[in-house]
């Protein structure tokens, strides 16, 4: 089984170069160098955006046809609905008339791009049909994007400069299409070369971002994951993302054995987002445009996602850990508390926990002496941090505050036991999501001597520890 692993590197376009292609030697003879045109740009975008358009509504109309067929020749037989080739003249010869000499792979990057947005919207249609008219929302609209990101598939040639930092691309000019070349970062283009040895290179998109145009490379690697798996034997690394810190974290043994736990902690990148929270509150109660403070937001929360992530995989290198339980995260239903910092957390969460998936596949695979990779797990989150590892019971969050301005300011990530210990809410939670995580495994597997365990939802470290199961060696 394998599962891939695509990596994103960015580079800005810096100049648009005039030059000339030597055809013996394949190099480049540089003219002049000057801005890069927007015009060309923006007029190979709005030719595509408008093919988009046109394919759209050829595939919603021979939409049945184009399912009759296997799902590997659907998109080979849209192509010949508009583009005339030399056996057989197209359905639909408005393409070909409208996009003259458009390149085959544009026009086959904007095939795909038509048929995922029909097939999602009939996906979409067909669930908002097969569910009750109560509880129906807004029927479904089959809604077209008002740019289009350039996408180019002809990697070789393009790809032939890049160790002097250049690339070609093949643009609309208003006529025709011809061939432009541009200059990009040097150090950029080593490590694309870098990457492209080792990983297999997807197809380059050009967008614009901030008023600057920039390519957007992806690369994509293959790991293999190892199915015969004792799961007893783990060493696990159970983490808890919660709010007040980043992330607790545990790691465990099968017995319930504890070896080592943590809190991690972030004030720097937290501190930068909850300023840019505050911000936009402010730009909002004062009726001011706040565009710019939204894309800090997800800056910050993004290098917090980053650093998170980080910090986990030192800890799972560190202990040499087998697999990595996360609790499951369920984005469905009403949102407790602030809604739009409680919002910026829940996606912080499920950013963490898929880079964590992507490092975790891709270093286990890279450590020679482990005889297996590391591997990632989700358990139910219901109850983690309601109940004391301890067993003692339900904890009590609202024990321990402190006045601010006459009024009680509690500390949640505190709590106390029944039993009057006051311990870490989020660390307590951590060793009850690695606990849940093996009494799965062992119902799974069949073992007696769990027929005192109550339901999985209620059980906590000490359960597991009760029990006194055997661990397989």
């Amino acid at each position: 089984m394998g599962l891939s692993i695509k990596t994103c590197y960015t580079v800005k376009i810096q100049k648009q170069l005039d030059a000339t292609q030597d055809k013996t030697t394949e190099k480049l003879n540089i003219v002049r160098e000057r801005a890069v045109d927007s015009r060309l740009m923006r007029q190979t975008s709005l030719i595509c955006l408008e093919a988009l358009k046109f394919c759209v509504s050829v595939i919603s109309k021979e939409w049945d046809t184009i399912m009759s067929v296997e799902s590997k020749l659907r998109k080979r037989l849209i192509d010949t609905l508009v583009h005339r080739t030399k056996t057989a003249a197209p359905k639909y010869p408005e393409f070909d008339l409208r996009f003259p000499k458009m390149p085959g792979y544009t026009r086959r990057a904007i095939i795909a791009d038509a048929f995922g947005m029909v097939k999602s919207y009939r996906s979409n249609h067909k669930n908002w049909e097969e569910t009750p008219p109560m509880e129906r929302g807004a029927e479904p609209k089959l809604g077209l994007p008002s740019r289009y990101e350039l996408t180019f598939y002809d990697q070789e040639r393009k790809m032939s400069c890049l160790a002097d930092g250049q690339i070609g691309l093949k643009l609309y000019n208003g006529k025709t299409w011809n061939w432009y070349y541009f200059q990009i970062s040097p150090s950029d283009a080593k490590q694309i070369s870098r990457l492209s040895k080792t990983r297999k290179m997807l197809s380059p998109i050009v967008d614009k971002v901030r008023g600057r145009y920039q390519i957007r490379f992806t690369f994509e690697e293959i790991r293999e994951l190892v199915q015969d798996e004792n799961k007893l034997a783990y060493r696990i690394l159970a983490v808890d993302l919660g709010i007040n810190a980043a992330a607790s974290w545990c790691v465990m043994e099968a017995d319930g054995t504890v070896h080592a736990k943590g809190v991690i902690h972030l004030p720097c990148e937290e501190d930068r987002l909850n300023h840019m929270i505050n911000r936009k509150r402010m730009y909002q109660q004062a009726g001011k445009k706040s565009h710019c403070v939204y894309r800090w937001i997800r800056e910050a929360n993004r290098q917090l996602s980053i650093q998170t992530t980080k910090a986990l995989m030192d800890v799972a290198v560190l202990y040499s850990v087998d697999c990595i339980v996360f609790e499951h995260l369920d984005s469905k239903g009403k949102i407790r508390g602030k809604r739009y910092r409680e919002r910026i957390h829940l996606w912080r969460k499920n950013d963490v926990q898929h880079r964590v998936e992507l490092q975790a596949h891709r270093m286990g695979m890279r450590v020679l002496f482990r005889s297996m990779g590391m591997r990632l797990s989700r358990v139910c989150a219901w109850g983690t941090s309601k109940y004391a590892f301890d067993g003692s019971g339900v904890v009590d969050r609202h024990s321990i505050y402190h006045y601010k301005h006459g009024r009680k300011v509690y500390n949640y990530s505190l709590c106390t036991f029944q039993n009057g210990k006051i311990y870490n809410c989020d660390l307590s939670a951590a060793q009850n999501i690695g606990a849940r995580f093996f009494l799965r495994e062992y119902q799974l597997l069949g073992i007696e001597g769990l027929s005192a365990t109550p339901q999985r939802t209620l059980c906590t470290l000490r359960t597991l520890v009760s029990n006194g199961l055997p661990v397989a060696a």
